[in-house]
């Protein structure tokens, strides 16, 4: 297990590995980083590798050893040195960060390093955010902190600017098309999954009791009424789409599905055919309909419309009201000028 969590590392994020080996090698290791990339991209594999790589007794070609106690206890959980904190709920709140504070404040137990790990950095509400900024700024030698997140745009600028950023390098669309259908996920919901996320675990609880298959569908019929400014779509957000969207982990896959359609839209429209570089393959036809019926400009007002609504639920904005107000300025948009 243990080599197999090092391989995992290095498979997801090669280019990263050997960057941060030359840091080490340096010594130019920062106090500070934000890991960024979408859910199964190797942000959480990265900090496990770095923290197994600092902490290891016995390196061995600038990786860890794996055997050594240390190393042990890292691959257990158990080790005192370092802490990890993560989103209870929606947000990571001032108490949980109390917590962090109070480890920041002491002294290595074992040792003159201490490794924190920020989950979902992006959950931290601004109170949280703002009452780590002294210790990011001062953390004291030997504190390192690794803060991950799926959205680098929503954790505060104050944050981003006091840590160094390390952007994930995109899967390799095939290699992951290749896992899901080891997974036995269908291709055409594989297509669309390698859209939304890199994760083949995450594809799989999305298609337990064929949710994800009656996601894409219910999302395509949206799209097709919409799109022709069919006001059937606005009855089908609280028919189909809401009943599908029974917690808040399946409404934001339902609305970046409806983001990923519109970007599909507007591929097809600049003359993309390829099905390589699209996700809803079987939309196509309808996709390319719509390019000879409105204008690019509209296309892309309606694609830039989309990108708007991810972060309208960390606002705690209903679902529903959500994609009926999408739906009502799509078609507004759609036929404020007319079709060319």
């Amino acid at each position: 297990m243990a080599e197999e969590a090092r391989e995992r590392a290095e498979e997801l994020q090669p280019q990263i590995i050997e960057r941060l080996k030359r840091i080490l090698n340096n010594h130019e290791l920062a106090h500070a980083y934000l890991l960024v990339g979408s859910t199964g991209s190797g942000k959480l594999e990265i900090a496990r590798w770095l923290a197994l790589r600092l902490f290891c007794l016995h390196p061995q070609n600038g990786e860890p050893d794996l055997t050594c106690a240390e190393c042990q206890r890292i691959l257990s959980g158990n080790h005192p040195d370092i802490v990890t904190a993560s989103a209870q709920g929606r947000q990571i709140k001032v108490d949980e960060i109390r917590h962090l504070k109070a480890e920041f404040t002491k002294s290595a137990m074992e040792g003159s390093q201490k490794f924190f790990i920020i989950q979902d950095a992006d959950k931290m509400t601004t109170g949280a955010a703002n009452s780590l900024l002294k210790f990011i700024e001062e953390p004291g030698p030997g504190v390192y902190i690794l803060m991950l997140t799926t959205n680098k745009s929503a954790v505060l600028p104050t944050i981003r600017s006091r840590t160094q950023v390390i952007e994930m390098q995109p899967l390799n669309r095939v290699k992951l098309l290749e896992q899901l259908a080891q997974a036995d996920v269908p291709k055409g919901l594989g297509n669309v999954a390698v859209g939304l996320t890199d994760s083949v675990q995450e594809v799989q609880d999305w298609c337990a009791d064929d949710w994800f298959k009656q996601a894409i569908t219910g999302v395509c019929q949206w799209f097709n009424n919409v799109s022709q400014g069919n006001m059937l779509a606005f009855v089908e957000v609280q028919t189909k789409l809401v009943k599908l969207a029974t917690d808040r982990g399946k409404q934001q896959v339902l609305l970046d599905l409806i983001t990923l359609i519109w970007r599909d839209a507007l591929l097809v429209a600049n003359g993309v055919t390829d099905p390589a570089r699209l996700h809803f393959v079987s939309e196509q036809g309808q996709m390319q309909a719509l390019a000879g019926q409105y204008s690019m400009e509209q296309l892309l007002a309606v694609s830039q419309l989309t990108l708007e609504i991810r972060h309208l639920l960390g606002q705690n904005i209903n679902f529903q009201n959500i994609v009926e107000q999408l739906t009502i300025r799509i078609v507004q948009t759609l036929h404020a000028v007319g079709a060319e």
